[in-house]
């Protein structure tokens, strides 16, 4: 469901149900079964590469920086539930999406301060993007960036020496 829901952002806002399989083939190569993916606008693109921006300044200077990855955007978000009782990291490129969990079955405090879930998904995720061409998010129509002072947190004017851009 974690996978699912990032996912959604990662593919401009439309949600695939997630799938276990796409297709069965016999011995002789026959496809015996093959999924329908259903899927379904739930948010508008801008909206998605709004969270998406925001989900990269995590992995840009955030709680995430370890899971920055060579020739590729990368967005994603770490978590700890009450009393760390989970750790969590979900994320995505332009290629793939993965959430990771880590902790037990039963309530138990996963100590340490490293996010291991984060580490998990770091490892996999490098991984698997080895042979892949880079991977930038492109910035759909409607989406507006604004100079925005670091002093006030508004929007900046001539007065303000100390700017950075926000969608």
């Amino acid at each position: 469901e974690m996978a699912g829901a990032y996912a959604t952002i990662a593919n401009k806002g439309v949600y695939r149900r997630p799938l276990f399989y796409t297709k069965i083939t016999d011995s002789d190569g026959n496809t015996v079964m093959e999924a329908k993916q259903n899927t379904e606008q739930v948010i508008s693109e801008q909206a998605a590469y709004v969270i998406t921006n925001m989900l990269q300044t995590v992995v840009q200077s955030g709680t995430a920086t370890y899971c920055k990855i060579s020739g590729q955007d990368v967005a994603a978000k770490t978590g700890t539930t009450n009393s760390n009782y989970d750790k969590w990291l979900c994320g995505f490129t332009k290629h793939y999406t993965a959430s990771c969990w880590y902790g037990f079955d039963k309530n138990e405090e996963v100590t340490g301060s490293t996010n291991v879930a984060g580490k998990i998904w770091s490892a996999v995720m490098s991984k698997v993007h080895n042979s892949k061409e880079s991977g930038k998010f492109e910035k759909p129509a409607g989406v507006v960036s604004a100079s925005i002072c670091r002093t006030s947190g508004k929007r900046a004017t001539g007065r303000c020496s100390d700017t950075y851009s926000e969608v």
